[in-house]
């Protein structure tokens, strides 16, 4: 098959539609976090086992936000078959998933989380024939 010809299989497209709503998501998600800081902070402290967000703030967030909009664009990338998405896809990811270890500790691993991040990196990494 040449090159450019290639197409994006079911697959791909799966993967991405997938990250396109997760990415998505975490994006307005981050957003109203670090809108409405106070009200989040009440929230966490209320359904968490924290007793106090002190270690977090609205640029926290914010972060998470800016990291998210970067996946998001990997993802776009992998979806008109650039290579680079994925490179662009699987750091921020990376970065989603040990950020909140450099910010707050070891405690805030999410092995979830990483299970997530692992597959779908893997599963596009899958991919990367049909992409150029």
């Amino acid at each position: 098959m040449d090159d450019k010809k290639t197409s994006r299989t079911s697959f791909l497209s799966a993967l991405c539609i997938l990250t396109f709503i997760g990415s998505t998501s975490s994006f307005i998600n981050y957003f109203l976090a670090s809108v409405f800081f106070e009200q989040t902070s009440e929230f966490i402290i209320k359904y968490s086992n924290w007793h106090t967000v002190e270690a977090i703030s609205p640029f926290y967030f914010t972060l998470f936000m800016a990291l998210s909009a970067v996946s998001l664009v990997g993802a776009i990338r992998m979806w008109k078959l650039h290579r680079d998405g994925l490179f662009i896809y699987s750091i921020a990811q990376i970065i989603l998933l040990f950020l909140p270890v450099i910010w707050i500790g070891w405690n805030s691993f999410s092995v979830t989380g990483a299970i997530f991040t692992a597959v779908f990196i893997v599963d596009y990494t899958m991919s990367w024939k049909c992409l150029r």
